[in-house]
């Protein structure tokens, strides 16, 4: 007998044209991929969001270019995809996710989708829409 997918998720969606490379901050790991970025101040440059950051896009690969001198990876900066949320926050669907450090997220103080929006949560992640 045949098995049906019956479940509707935005998990897992990626949009190519929108994965770009940035300079990553300093100690950010390929343990961090997956995790909200935010942008770091200096020019092309991308940190894990921190408490209250506006979150620009998804980490999607970390490379050490130790021979350059350069941490580099790709940005996802339109996704539908999952964010980890900190522990003890609560998010729901609907909501708007902002830093909540360690590229970690929370709820923001007020919803705007344009910003993003929760599409689902799985557990202790978030399924962040930005697009």
């Amino acid at each position: 007998m045949p098995s049906f997918h019956t479940k509707v998720s935005l998990r897992g969606f990626h949009f190519e044209d929108y994965h770009l490379t940035g300079i990553l901050a300093a100690g950010i790991l390929a343990a961090d991929v997956g995790k909200a970025v935010a942008f770091g101040g200096a020019p092309n440059t991308f940190k894990l969001a921190g408490d209250g950051e506006t979150i620009v896009g998804r980490l999607a690969t970390v490379e050490d270019r130790k021979v350059e001198g350069q941490l580099v990876g790709t940005i996802a900066f339109h996704f539908a995809n999952t964010l980890p949320i900190k522990a003890g926050q609560a998010v729901a669907a609907g909501d708007t996710v902002v830093g909540a450090g360690g590229g970690e997220v929370k709820k923001a103080a007020a919803a705007d989708h344009n910003a993003n929006f929760v599409a689902e949560v799985i557990g202790n992640e978030a399924v962040v829409v930005k697009v």
